[in-house]
């Protein structure tokens, strides 16, 4: 369907000798196109002579500028594009490309035309959520978590795979001062003091930046681990025994299935979508029928997907968890980089009876040399404890001292809120070069924060067929199989979007996708 061309040129209230914040937004990233190197515009590809490209450069710069409004958040789902008219008059080109823009767009479903009313931006094509899982599973995720963490260890090596941010980006300086000044101070006498549960101040400073995130977390009740995984293995053995099933979300973080695995537990799947969450229908009725004995969930900022589950949806899972009288581990370790400016309440905020083990870490936002993570188990307090004490024994007490010293005297929020709008414009950028050079057909997710992207690929896409090809190519990236105990998402991939793109690794991103897309 194609719109009359000047529609949307007028409305109420509209002054034509001002420009809207959208065409404004347009004409600025017009601008920067424009002054980038010519060869920027192809990612690598060799430039062609000015004369014979002008047309062609003008229809790229117009299509790139649209879809990195519409991925930056400048244009929103719902709102109405420029007319045709004034995208001519912005970009300097003719009616006829222009519209051919337009249609292209409107063909890959970004934006849809609605007569006499003009071209509006539509919600994105979501990966199509998971499905159903017939039988619980046992996990064997290991070896190629192996191999994934072979491929950080060189340098050489785009880290499209890894799971960290870019160090540089964290406030690394400020946080080795305070582990020097810990060391220091540290005494005998201190390190008896603050074994198991942990460092009084520490689990102070933690409640006390919750409480102002809008979670209020007992403090006498939190146990100090050496970074979230091992928060999850305790709150796992607290809770379950070995062949015990254990509900999923599908796909879920590779770590979690490492966790189940290392515990000799099975993970049953349940269908997952993308932008809301796990199927609170499915997991009631999956719990009876399969003995559920947990759920082992990331309801903010899920990874590999990027979600927030809305408020209703956290508030009847705690429904669920209490009609059948099973506990919820929630995984929370990315609370600290959401997007929005208004703070998400984990499933923890609507727990009533203590079921809720919640997990989160010092290591995403902050820094993660010192491991620090922790567990607020509710009523499984002492058995958490008691399973501390048999394994570590206790996490190492200078680190302790040292993140309670940065969160008491240090004001981290300003560089948080830096580094969120860091990861988000990385991610659409990252989205932006997938939809490019990946195979038609090829759709991401919309993370609500974070620094990772999922991308679901045609169904006869094998993504870890790739894999060693694209590791000797210098790349490396996460192969969507070990999402799932059951392999089921061999077609997708997971990449981060936590580190600077240059212009090599951009490149080895588009033979990634030349790759995937001859097979």
């Amino acid at each position: 369907m194609t719109a009359p061309g000047g529609m949307g040129e007028r409305r109420a209230g509209y002054t034509p000798s001002l420009v809207s914040g959208t065409h404004r937004f347009l004409h600025f990233q017009c601008i920067q196109m424009r002054q980038c190197h010519p060869d920027a515009m192809f990612h690598g590809k060799a430039p062609m002579s000015p004369e014979a490209t002008a047309p062609v450069r003008k229809f790229r710069l117009l299509t790139d500028t649209l879809i990195h409004a519409m991925r930056s958040g400048a244009m929103k789902p719902g709102d109405r594009l420029p007319s045709v008219r004034a995208l001519c008059r912005i970009h300097q080109l003719s009616t006829s490309t222009v519209r051919r823009v337009l249609e292209d767009l409107e063909a890959a479903g970004l934006i849809e035309a609605q007569p006499r009313r003009g071209y509006f931006v539509l919600e994105p094509r979501m990966p199509s959520p998971s499905p159903s899982a017939s039988r619980p599973q046992k996990v064997a995720v290991a070896p190629l978590a192996l191999r994934l963490f072979d491929a950080l260890r060189d340098s050489h090596v785009a880290p499209f795979g890894s799971p960290f941010i870019e160090p540089a980006w964290l406030d690394l300086d400020r946080v080795n001062y305070h582990l020097r000044q810990a060391a220091r101070r540290f005494s005998p006498e201190r390190g008896l003091r603050d074994l198991p549960p942990g460092s009084d101040a520490l689990r102070q400073q933690i409640a006390r930046r919750a409480l102002h995130q809008g979670v209020t977390l007992d403090w006498e009740e939190t146990v100090i681990t050496c970074g979230a995984m091992e928060a999850l293995n305790l709150a796992l053995r607290a809770v379950a025994r070995p062949g015990d099933v254990i509900a999923v979300e599908s796909p879920t973080f590779y770590g979690l299935l490492h966790a189940i695995e290392n515990n000799g537990m099975q993970a049953l799947e349940i269908r997952t979508d993308p932008a809301r969450g796990i199927d609170l229908d499915e997991l009631d009725a999956a719990i009876p029928r399969h003995n559920v004995a947990a759920c082992l969930l990331m309801p903010s900022l899920q990874n590999p997907l990027g979600f927030v589950m809305r408020e209703a949806d956290k508030q009847r899972l705690i429904d669920i968890l209490e009609r059948h009288r099973i506990p919820l581990i929630e995984d929370d370790a990315y609370r600290e980089l959401a997007f929005s400016d208004v703070p998400y309440r984990p499933v923890k905020h609507y727990d009533r009876s203590g079921r809720v083990l919640y997990c989160s870490t010092f290591s995403k936002a902050f820094s993660p040399g010192p491991r620090i993570g922790w567990l607020a188990a509710g009523r499984y307090y002492r058995e958490t404890l008691l399973l501390k004490l048999m394994g570590t024994l206790a996490t190492p007490i200078p680190n302790q001292m040292a993140v309670a010293s940065y969160l008491q005297h240090e004001k981290p929020d300003r560089r948080l809120a830096q580094l969120r709008r860091r990861l988000s414009g990385q991610l659409a950028r990252l989205a932006d070069e997938v939809e490019r050079h990946f195979p038609p057909g090829t759709r991401v997710s919309r993370p609500a924060g974070g620094y990772v992207l999922w991308a679901a690929l045609p169904d006869n896409v094998d993504t870890l067929a790739a894999y060693d090809a694209t590791i000797a190519d210098g790349m490396s990236y996460v192969p969507g199989t070990i999402f799932s105990p059951s392999g089921r998402f061999g077609h997708c991939l997971r990449l981060n979007g936590g580190f600077d793109f240059d212009r090599d690794a951009l490149a080895r991103l588009a033979r990634l996708g030349r790759r995937l897309t001859t097979g």
